[in-house]
């Protein structure tokens, strides 16, 4: 008995430590990145190499606008190519020594240049907009670009679906039978009208795993990574259904846009605040200066370090109800709890994370929290 008992837990402790190792290591680059962006921004500022781009791209052009757009492409590309080691690494090298990506340096160079290219007709109409009313309005630019910012987001998640999301994966309508047939009963038992159940072709870039709900409105949908459906039982299918299905009765959609929207209306109104109290101290005068703009980037970026925390707290929370409401709905706490581990090792999540890494990092709760919870709904 004992010798057909210690392989599989030695197996389960490697696994559990290469997991680790992992994860550890992502929280490193993450870190890395994030030491980077800020020190690049404050060396751009102090250095005067903003002021230098600036009086360049005003050189070439009397229209400020366009001038502000050559001011951010250089500095973009600046940014690019400098996060470009750390991004090849964390994105590709790693992923591919811990067998997680079916990616070839090719695909990943396409991936990455298709991401910068659709994000070029989202920022740019957003920048253009900010510094208009920057421009008109000045220290009270912030209250008309928050309106906009969370008009924009809805737009997007209106749109995302159907518009952007086809460009990076293949979906496809899932296939008449019992699978469709057990989602589509939640769907009508929770009173959820949804377009459609899509696959999409995420084995494509990696053997991870995902599912979920996408879109607002009338683009609502489900999609189901092919990864899952592959390796994953129609209960344990349903499970991960009934959990997104959760997020949608709890209301967590609208919610998120709503403290979304709190939390961009305080951070735009708290950096616009310190933006000009602090343009003097790296010796600028007018807050639509456009070698100045930098400083305020500064600034978005310690809110969002600050805020980050309490955003994966309110996201843990949010996962605690829709995996109350999956175990309710479903009635099934083994096939969740054999969810959870199959995602663990798929994905090669970190179980039990250290406490603070979970508070600083963690968007969801660990996966032996959530088995635990699991567990004891069984008990009850």
């Amino acid at each position: 008995m004992a010798g057909s008992v210690e392989p599989p837990v030695t197996v389960r402790r490697n696994s559990h430590e290469k997991a680790k190792r992992y994860n550890r290591i992502r929280i490193t680059l993450s870190l890395l990145e994030t030491i980077f962006l800020f020190s690049f921004v404050v060396i751009i500022v102090l250095s005067g190499l903003s002021r230098i781009v600036a009086e360049l791209a005003l050189g070439v052009t009397d229209n400020t606008y366009l001038a502000l757009l050559m001011f951010a492409a250089a500095f973009g590309l600046l940014e690019i190519v400098g996060l470009l080691p750390l991004a090849f690494y964390s994105g590709f090298i790693l992923e591919h020594k811990y067998d997680l990506s079916n990616q070839s340096v090719g695909r990943w160079v396409w991936e990455k240049g298709k991401s910068v290219l659709v994000s070029i007709p989202i920022v740019v109409p957003i920048l253009l907009v900010f510094y208009f009313f920057l421009r008109e309005l000045g220290n009270l630019w912030w209250l008309p670009v928050s309106v906009i910012v969370l008009l924009f987001s809805v737009v997007l998640a209106r749109l995302a679906p159907t518009l952007i999301f086809p460009l990076f994966y293949k979906f496809t309508p899932l296939e008449e039978g019992s699978l469709r047939e057990r989602i589509l009963h939640l769907c009508t038992d929770g009173g959820l009208r949804v377009e459609g159940v899509f696959s999409f072709n995420m084995s494509k870039n990696t053997k991870k795993a995902n599912a979920g709900f996408t879109g607002v409105g009338k683009s609502k949908r489900i999609i189901l990574s092919d990864t899952l459906l592959t390796n994953f039982s129609e209960e344990e299918i349903e499970t991960v259904f009934a959990h997104e299905l959760g997020h949608y009765k709890r209301g967590h959609i609208w919610k998120g846009i709503l403290t979304g929207m709190v939390s961009t209306f305080a951070g735009l109104f708290l950096t616009a605040q310190l933006y000009g109290a602090s343009l003097s101290w790296f010796g600028f005068t007018r807050v639509d200066d456009l070698a100045a703009l930098p400083v305020l980037s500064i600034w978005l970026g310690i809110y969002g370090l600050v805020t980050s925390p309490l955003n994966n707290a309110l996201s843990r929370r949010f996962e605690r109800e829709a995996d109350q409401f999956a175990l309710g709905k479903t009635n099934n706490p083994d096939a969740f709890i054999s969810t959870m581990k199959k995602l663990a090792e798929q994905n090669l999540a970190d179980v039990s994370p250290h406490p603070i890494v979970e508070f600083l990092f963690y968007s969801h709760p660990s996966i032996e929290k959530r088995v635990r919870f699991a567990e004891s709904f069984e008990q009850r």
